[in-house]
């Protein structure tokens, strides 16, 4: 093997390693925004309850 061929191999790892980062900020991203999206869709849950409620009585 030569410097070039090493070269290349050490470049390559360097990549994958980065595109795992990378894909694993995405993943992480899109846990946050569902998390966001159901505490939104709770509290709007929450606040039809709450009037169903109040038309109950």
């Amino acid at each position: 093997m030569n410097i070039d061929e090493e070269e290349f191999e050490k470049t390559m790892a360097q990549i994958v390693e980065q595109m795992g980062y990378l894909m694993m900020d995405i993943i992480l991203m899109s846990f946050k925004k569902i998390n966001t999206e159901n505490q939104l869709l709770k509290e709007l849950l929450d606040a039809k309850l709450h009037l169903k409620k109040e038309e109950d009585f």
